[in-house]
């Protein structure tokens, strides 16, 4: 009976406050990590948030990534058709962030570029996580430390 009563005193202890605020020290902790997403599903999957295309390259691209490759100006060869990667010099990824602020993750980027990127694609949904990896963050991070979290202070 003892061990219920200490259980209990465990879990009153568990104020909305503090499970808020350990939450967001935790989600504050993912802000790199959220951002590397947000890169990746732009780079890799070349996918907005809701999962649809970013663009394709063009002719035009492919002449001139060719070009720029025979003058040592960079070595990927963009062909027609092919999905955009956002990685010509690299800037506008690198400059790809997310922050805890308020109830909200925000993701930003500060490349100067930004607007002339937004411009030349088929979306401007980019900053952000598609479904699929926000399940994957949720799935790797959220939920272990939720379940570390509880057991850590109902039982310990």
């Amino acid at each position: 009976m003892d061990a219920l009563k200490q259980l209990k005193k465990r879990a009153q202890s568990l104020t909305p406050q503090r499970v808020r605020s350990d939450f967001f020290n935790f989600i504050r902790g993912l802000e790199v990590y959220i951002a590397e997403f947000n890169k990746e599903q732009l780079n890799k999957e070349s996918k907005d948030v809701f999962g649809n295309p970013l663009g394709f390259y063009s002719k035009a691209t492919e002449y001139i990534s060719f070009n720029n490759a025979l003058l040592g100006k960079g070595n990927k060869i963009k062909k027609e058709g092919d999905p955009y990667d956002l990685e010509d010099t690299g800037d506008f990824l690198k400059s790809i962030s997310a922050s805890v602020e308020s109830f909200s993750v925000v993701f930003e980027a500060t490349d100067p570029k930004t607007d002339k990127v937004l411009k030349n694609l088929l979306t401007t949904d980019i900053l952000g996580l598609s479904n699929d990896d926000l399940n994957q963050v949720i799935n790797e991070k959220f939920i272990p430390f939720f379940y570390q979290y509880y057991l850590k202070k109902l039982f310990t």
